[in-house]
């Protein structure tokens, strides 16, 4: 079943704002030489590679791969949290928590 591409749409931008964020926070990270546990850095590379994947495939998704993809985002979330331990960074990821919980209530409510 396909889904429905307005919404998908609202979902996608907000997980394009997440691996932007990603990026930056990592890149961030390792030009400051800030802690990172490189594992759990790996995790959330692995989880934006893939959700890059279903974007690239955007027109052919159906609900099964937007609910991946809504798990994805938990992971990248979680594995945030515990990237280092610096916590005034980490307070900045309630930004990333909010965009997923949009993402978690568009999927709820159109899918």
């Amino acid at each position: 079943m396909q889904v429905d591409e307005e919404y998908l749409d609202e979902i996608i931008d907000n997980i394009e704002f997440i691996i932007k964020y990603c990026d930056i926070y990592i890149e961030y990270s390792h030009n400051e030489n800030l802690s990172l546990n490189g594992d759990i850095a790996g995790e959330i590379l692995d989880s934006i590679t893939e959700l890059e994947e279903y974007i690239s495939r955007k027109y052919e998704l159906n609900k099964n791969d937007v609910k991946e993809m809504i798990d994805l985002l938990d992971s990248i979330y979680e594995n945030l949290l515990n990237l280092n331990d610096i916590m005034l960074l980490n307070s900045i990821h309630i930004v990333i928590n909010e965009l997923i919980y949009k993402c978690h209530q568009s999927y709820e409510k159109y899918f």
